[in-house]
């Protein structure tokens, strides 16, 4: 699965073992390692997280 931000992809394999948020950042573990995200705000960072809780 992929999500859209700004015209970039953040790729997720799913199952998701973690996520870390700190205000912007947006970290998680998945099947293929540790990535990150950084957003402009907290809401678009709190919608990421809401995505990556819903995928299947």
């Amino acid at each position: 699965m992929s999500y859209t931000y700004n015209g970039t992809q953040i790729s997720v394999m799913c199952p998701v073992h973690n996520i870390s948020v700190n205000k912007h950042k947006v970290a998680f573990a998945d099947k293929c390692g540790q990535k990150m995200g950084t957003f402009a705000n907290t809401s678009e960072a709190k919608q990421f997280v809401s995505w990556l809780l819903n995928i299947k």
